[in-house]
């Protein structure tokens, strides 16, 4: 137990430095609220709750509410944060050049994820939770609320709806990722070359094509769409020659750069729902039955505070700059706007 809370405080701690550190990104503000959650966890949950399990002693009401709310608010905060964290991947891939509105729109959601988990929490304070004691049971400092109207009430809103948003987002962030992006059929920039025969030559004389299936001279179909997109299959192979310019090799790199940063975040949510999804299935049926073990409720509780420990090793070891920004903060004591490394594609971005 102290060395999960020490990891938890630590850990979140130097991530949310580098975060601080690092140049600004649309997802470092979700980001950040997540780490924020976490590290609450760490701060004011843990070390009571590791205390309750190793020791006998009474607590007055309004402590143990405080206690029990604040874990609620932080695992709300949490996945809610995932949330937001997948609607920024989701909007990064759809529309990659809105850099600035995703920005605004992000920091807005990870400001909104708060008063959200506030709600939920905040009636863990007022609502008396039953007391059932078995025989030769200790009574413990603070109990968790076992209220049956008010457990499925926050496990719904802080679990089970916030989980299936999850998993619909990124099944939409699948979908988009296994498009092929088109290629727009006019005199605009192409990080592909155009292909040679009847397409290119009408693409120079800027005639209108109608939606028909053309043969290149590669014998590989190109179907047009009503809007002037191409749509190219194995389009790797179309513009990404040894002739090709530096377009297509920095096409290549965003799209690798998405599904890397999107890869990362299918870590955080496959972590939470993995962590606490044996919690939120105990604890409504101890709610309804009394039905659940001690060591039960020891193991599936322990397990979802794993959870505050593993999201900044993840998102530290898979995202470049937050790891250059966590290095430098480690073996620097520089200021705040600290020159991280940066790829020259990054910079003109």
């Amino acid at each position: 137990m102290m060395l999960i809370n020490t990891a938890t405080i630590l850990g979140n701690t130097a991530v949310m430095l580098a975060l601080w550190r690092a140049r600004r990104a649309p997802s470092h503000y979700p980001l950040a609220s997540l780490v924020l959650a976490d590290l609450l966890v760490g701060l004011l949950v843990q070390p009571l709750a590791a205390m309750r399990e190793l020791f006998v002693f009474n607590l007055n009401r309004a402590i143990c509410s405080c206690w029990s709310t604040m874990d609620v608010l932080c695992c709300t905060a949490s996945i809610l944060s995932l949330c937001a964290l997948g609607w920024e991947r989701w909007s990064g891939i759809t529309a990659p050049l809105s850099r600035a509105r995703r920005g605004r729109r992000a920091r807005v959601l990870a400001v909104l994820v708060w008063p959200v988990a506030i709600l939920v929490a905040l009636p863990n304070a007022f609502i008396p939770s039953p007391r059932h004691f078995h025989p030769g049971e200790l009574e413990k400092a603070c109990s968790v609320n076992i209220n049956t109207g008010y457990v499925f009430f926050s496990i719904t809103l802080s679990f089970y709806l916030p989980a299936g948003a999850l998993v619909t987002l990124y099944g939409f962030i699948l979908r988009a990722l296994s498009a092929p992006p088109p290629i727009r059929a006019h005199r605009g920039r192409s990080p592909y070359h155009e292909p040679r025969g009847p397409v290119s030559s009408s693409l120079i004389n800027n005639k209108p094509l109608q939606k028909s299936e053309i043969t290149t001279d590669n014998n590989q179909n190109i179907e047009l769409s009503p809007k002037g997109h191409l749509n190219i299959p194995n389009r790797a192979n179309i513009g990404c020659t040894a002739s090709a310019t530096g377009k297509c090799q920095s096409h290549t790199n965003f799209i690798l750069r998405q599904r890397r940063a999107t890869r990362t975040i299918v870590m955080l949510m496959a972590l939470f729902l993995i962590c606490w999804t044996p919690y939120f299935v105990i604890l409504p049926l101890d709610s309804l039955y009394d039905c659940v073990w001690e060591i039960t409720w020891q193991w599936c509780t322990w397990l979802g505070y794993m959870n505050s420990v593993l999201n900044p090793l993840v998102y530290a070891a898979a995202s470049p700059s937050v790891r250059r920004a966590l290095h430098s903060s480690l073996t620097s004591s520089g200021s705040r706007n600290v020159d991280v490394p940066l790829t020259p594609r990054v910079r003109r971005s």
